[in-house]
């Protein structure tokens, strides 16, 4: 490995520090929720089992999602939720071989109580907002002592991950990057290096581009950056952009928000332009499916760590691919896979 290249890929490493997450989950839907005693008589719809389990669409798709990435719970050929065999044996209360009151050892933990909290209200724990919307005055971000602590967070799992990004890329024939929601500006930093006629913007809170600041300094990169302090539901750009990254950005919203931001940097791109969403994405399902996806296990452990933090969940590459398609651009069939389970997609102004 060269030596800006880290020697030992970090995804597994990441898998370890989220996998908690998964048995939070386990035990909130053994105890608080019953889905093995709500599906020991047969399958339901999603729409169905939602109602039964009174939870929200965001909530149930990332506990249903994570139930079905460990082989408890499956779609079946009509579409309906059902228990796995593996599922009614463990989770059933019909069954001789049910592990439902081991695993209810685990409902006192605190951060099983703080999952339940989440899925029950769909909000992130203590109700923080890691994003900001137009017509609010500040967001979590906003707060220096916070920005600095969880932006310097994000540029340790960037600087593991930037580098393949960059040399999986060519943008050679691009002069202007702008990186939504850049924080840190790992990202763009490590495409600044190889591509010397590149320029980049990042767009992010005061406190991140504070960061990214340092950052560029110490890579000599201060020159060829562009820091833009705006809310990135309503920037005004003074450049078009040839390339539009959003790094680790759409899990963060709502779908609707997260549609809402592909929608308005497409518009922005030129012809020939492109929209990059680099993210964690869960398998896709078929059209008309419900919305759970099989995984892969660890990105819905991660799903789930995002959705008790902020507003948002990991998407299925099939809604990432949908928002790019209906905001105009040409989705590429090419689907660049980097460590921590990233997947780069991209769609194409044509």
């Amino acid at each position: 490995m060269p030596d800006d290249f880290p020697s030992h890929d970090t995804t597994s490493f990441l898998d370890e520090f989220r996998t908690a997450q998964i048995s939070h989950l386990l035990v909130a839907a053994v105890t608080d929720f019953d889905i093995g005693g709500a599906l020991t008589e047969g399958p339901m719809t999603y729409s169905e089992l939602r109602f039964h389990l009174e939870l929200a669409d965001r909530p149930a798709i990332v506990l249903l999602t994570a139930l079905r990435s460990i082989g408890l719970i499956d779609v079946d050929a009509d579409g309906r939720v059902a228990l796995t065999p593996y599922g009614r044996e463990k989770m059933s209360p019909a069954s001789s071989f049910s592990l439902r009151g081991y695993v209810g050892l685990g409902a006192g933990s605190a951060d099983v109580r703080q999952m339940v909290d989440c899925l029950k209200h769909d909000r992130p724990a203590g109700g923080l907002s890691f994003v900001y919307h137009e017509g609010q005055d500040r967001s979590a971000l906003d707060d220096p002592a916070t920005s600095h602590l969880l932006t310097g967070a994000m540029a340790d799992r960037a600087r593991n991950v930037a580098p393949f990004l960059a040399a999986e890329l060519d943008l050679a024939n691009a002069a202007h990057l702008l990186d939504v929601g850049g924080g840190h500006g790992i990202y763009s930093y490590a495409l600044l290096e190889r591509f010397p006629n590149l320029r980049g913007t990042i767009l992010d809170r005061q406190p991140a581009l504070d960061v990214a600041f340092e950052y560029a300094e110490a890579r000599g990169l201060g020159e060829r950056v562009r820091l833009l302090h705006d809310d990135a539901h309503t920037a005004e750009l003074e450049e078009v952009p040839d390339v539009v990254l959003m790094a680790n950005l759409l899990h963060d919203y709502n779908e609707r928000d997260a549609a809402a931001l592909v929608e308005q940097f497409a518009r922005r791109l030129p012809s020939g332009g492109r929209l990059m969403v680099l993210d964690s994405l869960l398998n896709p399902v078929p059209p008309g499916a419900p919305p759970v996806s099989d995984g892969p296990r660890a990105v819905a452990a991660y799903s789930a760590l995002l959705f008790s933090i902020c507003e948002g969940r990991c998407y299925r590459r099939d809604e990432v691919e949908t928002w790019l398609h209906d905001a105009g651009l040409e989705v590429d069939a090419h689907v660049v896979s980097l460590p921590a389970h990233g997947s780069l997609v991209t769609g194409w102004k044509r």
